[in-house]
């Protein structure tokens, strides 16, 4: 807030001087204002006047600011407050998004986790069944090395192979 300084030197001398023409007039009446010079107390009294108009217009246009910026300040505080709201309706709903994902990401673990599970029985299954082949296609070479059937097991065996091999890859992740 702006402040209007009472001790003005200026101001402050010529209404020292003031109060003492007022003084002699209370104290010594009309014989008072014979010691003073008429013409310089008029002079005075106007520029008193003049100072006093000039001073009061500033009080106005600092009061009128004061308004102006008291009205502002009780707007910024408003805003303020609704920009609080937001934030904390923005907080509770990032929250919210928060544990959604949270909750989706732990289902998807979950279904990860029971899918590694069937690729190791697959796995196992896989690895067993090709282990079976390998000893069908050996009984098959030694009993009849170039059969029809030895070379329709061996393709199988091959196909096996390759399928066994995929899988590998899937269950360690290449």
């Amino acid at each position: 807030m702006r402040s209007v300084n009472r001790f003005d030197v200026a101001q402050y001398s010529r209404i020292s001087r003031n109060s003492k023409i007022i003084y002699q007039l209370a104290k010594y009446g009309s014989k008072g204002l014979s010691k003073v010079n008429p013409t310089l107390v008029f002079i005075d009294a106007v520029v008193s006047l003049g100072e006093l108009f000039i001073a009061y217009s500033e009080y106005r246009q600092v009061r009128e600011q004061n308004k102006r910026l008291e009205i502002e300040i009780k707007v910024l505080k408003k805003e303020l407050k609704n920009f609080q709201k937001s934030l904390e309706l923005h907080e509770q709903k990032m929250e919210l998004e928060l544990a959604h994902n949270a909750e989706l990401i732990e289902r998807r673990l979950r279904n990860n986790r029971e899918a590694m599970r069937e690729y190791k029985g697959i796995y196992k299954l896989a690895k067993e069944s090709f282990f079976m082949m390998k000893e069908t296609l050996q009984k098959y070479q030694k009993e009849l090395p170039n059969s029809q059937a030895t070379r329709d097991v061996e393709k199988q065996y091959q196909e096996a192979l390759i399928a066994y091999t995929e899988i590998s890859l899937q269950y360690i992740g290449g």
